[in-house]
């Protein structure tokens, strides 16, 4: 269901506030509910609609809009705004993402060399200033999996900018992958000092984690997980699972055990509302193997006990109509979405029951 709120901003012409709506939808997973308002803005040829869009084709979409990457709504933005930095930087990613490499990364150091302020204040994935645009160009390199380029430029990115928060952060994330956690946790407590942003008390969990100092490391992710209200509880995914094999570690095996129902139940929750993607669908299946351990070892699923059926398999079984539909012919489709009814109210209804006592 569209939402109404930005229907009624889209009839008032409205376009802006309506954007930005889509865009926290976007953000939330809220796929789509975000695409439904997203076509609306374009068919009143919103042009700040079209980065959106092609955001979404870059990062979200599984087809990437038949492996276009967003690059047509880039361009057709473009046409119209030459001289959005923003958006000419987030060209270059669909560039790089097609194999253009040379291409994109001649757009992204031309873009650094000369940077223009965007004089577009309705661009809602913006680059104000240059040393944002370079935290852009680090994350992009750091995405790509690059993680010595990654060190590399974090480190030219300081030279430049030293209080720079993401590229310490950056840091500190592979330091910690690459097991040099006493080197990570002096430039993770460096960039606390300076802002006590949450991702990096994530990390330093994380090294915490590496480490053996579980206590200290579920004190981390306890502090994540308590900064989020109930509307941001989709973020709190990963903390929960790390908190959980923490547990495990320090043998609190009820804990863990109530945490990784936490972390189904979240899951869950956002399934509720949009399609899990592959991500989602793997930390289900992690989350049953480490309860099955635990179950092999006499902890009691009070949660689950009652009932016969594991929601996350009905997940599953659902992810497997869904393809059956995609290859019978239309009369067997017809018999299987019938058969199929009586599955989807027993999903709905049991996840209903988890979210409404999690999360009102």
């Amino acid at each position: 269901m569209v939402n109404k709120k930005a229907i009624k901003l889209i009839n008032n012409k409205e376009y802006e506030q309506a954007n930005k709506i889509s865009f926290i939808l976007f953000q939330k997973k809220n796929i789509d509910e975000f695409l439904e308002i997203n076509n609306l803005l374009l068919d009143e040829n919103y042009i700040p609609a079209l980065p959106l869009r092609g955001y979404y084709h870059l990062i979200e979409d599984m087809t990437h809009d038949n492996d276009d990457y967003g690059e047509k709504y880039f361009n057709k933005y473009l046409e119209k705004r030459p001289d959005s930095t923003s958006i000419r930087f987030q060209k270059a990613i669909a560039l790089s993402a097609k194999g253009n490499e040379e291409e994109s990364k001649k757009i992204i150091e031309n873009l650094i060399e000369n940077y223009q302020e965007s004089p577009y204040s309705d661009e809602i994935i913006t680059c104000e200033s240059k040393e944002k645009l370079c935290e852009l160009k680090l994350i992009y390199i750091f995405e790509k999996g690059h993680d010595e380029d990654s060190l590399n430029y974090a480190n030219e990115l300081l030279g430049e900018y030293p209080d720079n928060i993401l590229a310490m952060l950056i840091q500190a994330k592979i330091l910690c992958k690459n097991n040099e956690n006493q080197k990570a946790l002096e430039i993770i407590n460096k960039c606390l000092k300076k802002e006590r942003i949450i991702e990096g008390i994530l990390i330093k969990g994380d090294i915490y984690v590496n480490l053996n100092q579980h206590e200290k490391a579920i004190k981390c992710f306890d502090i994540g997980i308590k900064s989020l209200s109930k509307n941001e509880q989709h973020l709190s995914i990963e903390w929960y699972h790390k908190k959980a094999l923490s547990l495990i570690q320090l043998q609190k095996y009820e804990e863990a055990m109530k945490c990784l129902n936490k972390t189904m139940d979240i899951i869950l929750a956002i399934e509720l509302h949009t399609n899990l993607n592959e991500a989602g669908i793997k930390l289900l299946k992690d989350c049953e193997k480490e309860k099955q351990t635990l179950l092999n070892r006499g902890v009691a699923d009070l949660k689950y006990s009652k009932h016969t059926i594991s929601l996350s398999k009905l997940v599953y079984i659902l992810l497997a109509l869904s393809i059956l539909v995609n290859i019978l012919s239309v009369d067997d489709r017809i018999k299987l979405v019938v058969s199929a009814v009586f599955l989807i109210t027993a999903v709905t209804s049991l996840a209903k029951k988890i979210y409404e006592s999690n999360f009102r």
